[in-house]
């Protein structure tokens, strides 16, 4: 005798949706991770120059402003160079 419902697979196709909302929820985190740690990559080497530019800067401001010899000044940028 048939059910209502057909053979008792009425839910069926929730199952798959839910199955294929899974595998695109697995895959959509994925993506957003790698996506989000190579932008988190790319902006740490940014910040390196960046504080590297800003302390060249410091020290020819603080040469300029007398508080530092020349020998000194040389020196600090012989070391921010490496």
């Amino acid at each position: 005798m048939f059910h209502m419902w057909g053979q008792g697979y009425g839910m069926g196709w929730l199952w798959v949706f839910i199955l294929w909302a899974l595998i695109i929820g697995v895959v959509a985190v994925a993506i957003y991770v790698l996506l989000n740690s190579r932008k988190h990559n790319q902006g740490s080497s940014a910040n390196v120059n960046l504080r590297q530019g800003n302390a060249v800067d410091m020290v020819k401001e603080r040469y300029a402003k007398g508080e530092i010899s020349r020998e000194e000044y040389k020196q600090m940028m012989e070391d921010l160079k490496e």
